[in-house]
């Protein structure tokens, strides 16, 4: 019996689905990564906490220009 037709289709939709917020974050993150020539892989500690919270705050300033939410709301980098 083969077992792929037991399977139903809506796993294979959830595997293959964009959520348009996760594709616009790595979007900047990968932007950012290549402005400061930060490759991920060979990355130190240090330069990969500067890229992520970079990323988040651009992110986060791009979700609310978006949404038109107040850029007040964002948490500034390497804030606490």
């Amino acid at each position: 019996m083969d077992m792929n037709k037991k399977r139903p289709t809506s796993d294979a939709a959830w595997y293959c689905r964009k959520d348009a917020e996760d594709e616009r974050f790595y979007e900047i993150f990968f932007q950012l990564c290549h402005k400061y020539s930060v490759r991920w892989a060979s990355a130190t500690p240090k330069e990969k906490s500067f890229i992520e919270e970079v990323t988040r705050v651009t992110y986060e300033r791009d979700r609310a220009q978006r949404l038109g939410l107040p850029l007040s709301e964002v948490c500034p980098s390497f804030a606490s």
